[in-house]
């Protein structure tokens, strides 16, 4: 009878495992507030779809540990995966350079997703007839287009 018990418990620990595949995390950096050179914002990681749920995240100012991280608890989405969010204040300035750092174990190394690295911050368009500088910010996973001073020039 007990030998029985033990081989249904092995079996039902079996099915659970097939349940937990591993997932490598999909990172997404991002600040709170549209960006603005010299005021104070939030720089928020956001770390989704890995399994299983030991992960490493780290904001980097500069290539060095942010010390002032926030880190909400660890959830899990109904595929059984998890997710989890960090975040640290930060002043934009257009010269440091900004990182999250994520160590799990479906990844061969630490990847490092870069804050602002598919867009400038503030990009100068010039042609003939105009100049229009439009700042470009991450919200999410969209980014935000909005003009900021378009003038036509003779």
């Amino acid at each position: 009878m007990a030998r029985g018990l033990g081989v249904l418990l092995l079996v039902l620990l079996g099915l659970a495992g097939l349940e937990a595949t591993t997932r490598s995390p999909k990172i997404h950096v991002y600040s709170r507030h549209p960006v603005e050179n010299g005021k104070p914002n939030v720089l928020n990681c956001y770390v989704e779809g890995f399994h299983p749920p030991n992960i490493e995240i780290t904001l980097l100012k500069n290539a060095v540990k942010v010390d002032d991280m926030e880190m909400s608890d660890l959830s899990f989405s109904d595929d059984w995966t998890f997710h989890r969010l960090v975040n640290a204040p930060f002043t934009p300035n257009g010269k440091d350079t900004y990182e999250c750092k994520v160590v799990h174990s479906t990844l061969k190394e630490p990847k490092k997703v870069r804050w602002g690295e598919y867009f400038s911050t503030s990009i100068l368009f010039t042609s003939s007839l105009r100049n229009c500088t439009l700042d470009l910010d991450s919200l999410s996973t969209e980014i935000l287009h909005s003009a900021r001073e378009c003038s036509l020039s003779a």
